[in-house]
């Protein structure tokens, strides 16, 4: 039934890019100057996960290279990425081919990108809101004709850890706010990778639908029910999804997700997750002294509720109720 797996992965980039043709105009717009030789406008991509935010940043500098074939481009995962120096290297490496030794200060690094362009050229943050240090975006910024595409989950989570004087300068450009994909939209990015991925005639429309509708607007999630519903088919022998599959599926197609969210948060994340795991549900305050007695390098309470807490509750790993003692985390339910 599975025709071509690679149809179904997060890597994936389809020819076109479905609902999202506001978003795409305003990202094309701000890198249409690269064409002419100067400076593309820097430009924020701000939404809930799932919502199409890195297949538009990837669609849209595809576009440029096709306009522009030898525009340096880089793509940088601030999840994996996340220190000052990570970032530095993989820009240099990725956009003037620079080979740095393992332990090249982080000026070299800028020093390599100032000197090494001499043109129009892009980078994209993914989970930009990841990073140790936001004031990177400063070093990026100091680079002659680098502009970015940065993509995060909440605008506040981003430039609120800014210091004022770095807030002022790189602040400034496109905002692109993305919302969750509706039922209709979702059931025709799956009809679309279904077309290209399953034999035809694996599977219903009005099944698609049906996980359209248990996802909430979340197409990664969507795409993934849909591999999944295809291998358990493939297992019972079938050679068509059935509806009866698509609970299970998105079900599993949520753990799927979560598994893989967990394997990639930051180790403060890591141990609050955990310690809500073992320990919850925990106020503020208990969270934290568990925290504190289970990270060796712990950071202040403030430092989580702005930079670490928002990014579990972003990826519904947790959730917060309030009670007479307070806000209170606990793990994420799950449907079904």
């Amino acid at each position: 039934m599975l025709r071509d797996g690679t149809v179904f992965e997060d890597e994936h980039l389809p020819r076109e890019i479905v609902g999202r043709n506001s978003q795409m105009n305003e990202v094309t717009d701000a890198l249409a100057p690269v064409e002419h030789g100067a400076r593309a406008e820097n430009c924020f991509l701000f939404g809930p996960s799932g919502a199409g935010k890195t297949t538009v940043a990837r669609a849209a500098v595809r576009e440029l290279r096709r306009e522009v074939l030898d525009v340096p481009t880089a793509y940088v995962n601030c999840w994996t990425d996340y220190t000052r120096r990570s970032v530095l290297e993989r820009a240099a490496n990725a956009l003037v081919d620079a080979a740095v030794p393992k332990n090249a200060a982080t000026r070299d690094l800028i020093d390599a990108l100032q000197t090494g362009l001499d043109g129009p050229s892009v980078v994209v943050l993914d989970e930009v809101d990841q990073l140790q240090e936001p004031n990177t975006l400063y070093d990026l910024h100091s680079v002659p004709g680098l502009a970015w595409i940065c993509i995060a989950n909440r605008e506040v989570d981003l430039l609120a850890r800014l210091d004022e004087r770095v807030h002022s300068r790189v602040s400034v450009g496109y905002r692109v706010q993305f919302d969750r994909y509706t039922v209709e939209t979702i059931t025709e990015i799956l009809d679309r990778r279904a077309a290209q991925g399953l034999e035809a005639g694996a599977v219903e429309r009005e099944t698609l639908q049906r996980i359209a509708e248990r996802v909430d607007g979340d197409a990664r999630q969507a795409i993934t029910a849909l591999r999944v519903a295809a291998r358990k088919s493939e297992r019972e022998g079938l050679s068509a999804i059935p509806a009866r599959l698509v609970e299970d599926a998105v079900f599993d197609a949520e753990a799927e997700v979560r598994r893989k969210t967990i394997s990639k948060l930051n180790d403060h994340q890591r141990v609050l997750y955990e310690c809500i795991e073992e320990h919850g549900p925990l106020i503020q305050k208990e969270l934290y002294e568990r925290y504190e007695q289970a990270h060796a390098d712990p950071i202040t309470l403030r430092a989580l509720r702005k930079s670490h807490l928002p990014k579990l509750e972003h990826y519904n790993l947790i959730e917060t109720e309030r009670d007479a003692r307070g806000k209170r985390y606990r793990l994420a339910a799950r449907d079904g």
